[in-house]
């Protein structure tokens, strides 16, 4: 039995040329999840209608088919194309690909769907802090894929994270471990680089992010707008989703480098002449 949709609210996230004509692309739907769709002609299609394959741009989307890959057989907008710019535009690329790697095709998550738009809104309309933006949503992809990481216990005693305490995080376990010059489990590795601390509980042997118990507790309770928690959550969240993500590298990151300035040079030292 063919299955036919009419009108799906989505976004579309990726495409690649198929042939002289086509494209395959890759939307992220509210009912449907992420769905790939052939979209037979689009690049010889009305330029008002290429328009449309574009990122970032709220649209309604029809397609039949009971294959993986199905005929994508209607586009049209429902709202105007958010503009993304500076930093703001790999960002939102950044957004798409973490959803292309980690969501399987045809899972229903409209809760992250409503996410992902209030992220583009946000990142539209305050350019010059996407930090906060971001790291929101990756906890949200993580809750929704039930990949998100105890925040709140110390592995080995369960005992609650202490705000004024120090820890390291292990993705791999995905709890932290408390630092104590006494703790078995914490042990420096011979070796000059990189300089590193592990715990050999005969586990994991992953290298442990530093990180304060206030950091912790605030992603546990999803309340990561303090200044501070936000200088560690970055390479933090790198670490946690690098755990599902894999080792190829991200697109998205490569378009930020290219980017962002180079830091400016270093003062000269004035003559003493």
């Amino acid at each position: 039995m063919t299955d036919a949709v009419s009108l799906q609210a989505g976004y579309l996230l990726h495409y690649t040329q198929y042939g002289d004509a086509n494209f395959i692309v890759d939307f992220f739907s509210l009912d449907h999840g992420r769905v790939p769709l052939m979209a037979k002609g689009a690049r010889s299609a009305k330029p008002r209608t290429r328009a449309l394959y574009q990122p970032f741009r709220p649209l309604l989307i029809s397609w039949w088919g009971d294959h993986e890959l199905r005929t994508l057989t209607g586009i049209e907008e429902s709202g105007a194309s958010l503009n993304l710019d500076g930093s703001a535009l790999p960002c939102g690329y950044y957004l798409n690909e973490i959803i292309i790697r980690l969501l399987a095709k045809d899972q229903p998550q409209p809760t992250l769907f409503a996410h992902y738009s209030l992220a583009l809104a946000q990142l539209a309309a305050d350019p010059d802090n996407p930090e906060p933006v971001l790291r929101s949503f990756e906890l949200q992809l993580l809750e929704t894929l039930g990949l998100l990481p105890d925040f709140a216990h110390c592995r080995h005693d369960g005992k609650p994270i202490e705000e004024d305490e120090r820890y390291l995080f292990y993705p791999s376990s995905n709890q932290a471990v408390y630092i104590a010059t006494a703790d078995p489990h914490i042990a420096i590795p011979k070796t000059k680089t990189p300089p590193a601390m592990y715990h050999a509980d005969g586990e994991t042997l992953d290298v442990g992010v530093p990180v304060s118990g206030k950091t912790l507790k605030a992603l546990a309770e999803f309340n990561i707008d303090d200044k501070t928690v936000l200088a560690e959550l970055k390479p933090l969240m790198r670490r946690v989703l690098a755990m599902h993500l894999g080792d190829k590298p991200l697109n998205s990151r490569e378009l930020f480098a290219s980017l962002t300035p180079p830091p400016p040079p270093p003062p000269r030292a004035k003559s003493s002449d």
